[in-house]
């Protein structure tokens, strides 16, 4: 298979650093967003998107006015991703020094080789692997939704070709409904045309699947460092099982560790709550656009009957939609049950061994513990919980659509 056509990242037992941000990475980078400094391709890119937003959005509202329903909500359904999309875009070029920042740190963090030991470097393997390969599923999903979007006119036409059907042929049908000049859509200037058409839906799925990837890179790695902090609170205490306190001299070097865990501790929520800031905005247009986005899917997927390749788009697109929901929640969920875990470990070591000043760390550490982390945005916080609900009620949606079919 050629190393899974040159994605190195899907294979196991690469070096860690090779999974270190691998999708996303490749995705920002091919769009010229990945953080640091400006890329003439991230403008390039901004605008090519911005130009496809605003003539899909334009269609949409033209066929509503219209009263073409189906049609406008099939032209909602990649709009409104498109629209989410340039807004990451947006922000991702407004934060890119403070994301680098995250980056930075991070990677600080999470290889430092006096303390990374066989353990932590299977447990960051194995976080590694798994993200890399969650990372990439929203983005195939993605990629193939979007592709038949661009093969469906082409692919109509050969069917209605070889029905010799030639006169029922539409000649200006392009992949997504967009409002466009009528000279663009004809000759010679049509394949222009359906190529920029094209392109603008490849950029939206490059930039959702490198800004979503991003989000879900840094909450899985932000629980591989809880994790580590756990590795070490047990080992923290494991040189003084079988004494009855911890004194002297050893209470002096238990003191200078205790402090540096509390440091290391502190370091990760002020990195994760800087990261949320940046990212609250993007999190919540994400979470509203994906939730209408799944409801207009369903209702164009029951809409279109007994169309197979209308069928497959929209089960294509509504996978697709709750891959990336599902990528946001799981990656919430990661974040908040891996720091409350360090309240646990920490309850359960022999803190009784300490001195009273070094009880007092201890409890403080435990209350801040006890209060998880989470990627809370307004209004919500991102978690399986969150998803369910979002699964609950798109099946509502199908029921309510049905009965009024029937």
């Amino acid at each position: 298979m050629a190393g899974y056509f040159g994605f190195r990242f899907l294979y196991r037992n690469q070096p860690l650093s090779l999974y270190f941000y691998a999708v996303p990475r490749l995705c920002l980078n091919l769009m010229g967003f990945w953080p640091g400094p400006l890329q003439w391709r991230a403008l390039v890119h901004f605008v090519v998107l911005a130009i496809g937003v605003a003539t899909e959005l334009h269609a949409g509202f033209s066929f509503a006015r219209a009263g073409e329903i189906t049609m406008a909500l099939e032209t909602f359904c990649p709009a409104g991703t498109s629209a989410v999309t340039l807004l990451k875009m947006f922000f991702m070029l407004r934060y890119r020094q403070d994301l680098l920042y995250v980056l930075t740190h991070q990677r600080q963090l999470l290889f430092q080789k006096k303390s990374l030991s066989a353990e932590k470097k299977q447990l960051m393997r194995h976080h590694s692997e798994m993200a890399a390969r969650f990372n990439f599923w929203p983005l195939s999903a993605g990629f193939f939704t979007c592709t038949m979007y661009n093969l469906k006119p082409m692919l109509l036409a050969m069917l209605l070709y070889l029905q010799g059907r030639s006169d029922a042929i539409v000649w200006s049908t392009t992949p997504f409904n967009m409002t466009m000049p009528r000279w663009l859509l004809h000759a010679p200037y049509f394949p222009f045309t359906y190529m920029f058409i094209a392109y603008t839906g490849y950029v939206t799925i490059f930039m959702f699947g490198g800004c979503d990837a991003f989000y879900f890179e840094f909450c899985v790695h932000v629980a591989t460092l809880f994790n580590f902090l756990q590795a070490d609170t047990r080992g923290l205490f494991r040189p003084y099982k079988g004494l009855a306190q911890i004194r002297g001299l050893r209470s002096i070097r238990f003191e200078a560790s205790l402090v540096q865990l509390i440091e290391r501790h502190n370091k990760i929520f002020e990195l994760t709550h800087f990261f949320r800031q940046r990212y609250a905005i993007i999190t919540l247009a994400h979470f509203v656009s994906a939730s209408m986005v799944i409801g207009f899917s369903i209702f164009d997927l029951l809409t279109v009957g007994g169309s197979g390749l209308g069928t497959l788009l929209y089960v294509g697109y509504t996978v697709a939609a709750l891959s990336q929901l599902v990528i946001y929640c799981y990656g919430g969920t990661l974040v908040t049950e891996s720091s409350a875990q360090l309240a646990t470990v920490m309850s359960t070591c022999p803190w009784h061994l300490c001195l009273p000043k070094h009880r007092l760390y201890v409890y403080l550490f435990i209350m801040r513990s006890q209060r998880a982390l989470t990627m809370a945005v307004p209004f919500f916080s991102p978690s399986l919980g969150t998803f369910a609900a979002i699964l609950q009620t798109s099946g509502s949606i199908i029921a309510l659509a049905k009965s009024f079919q029937s």
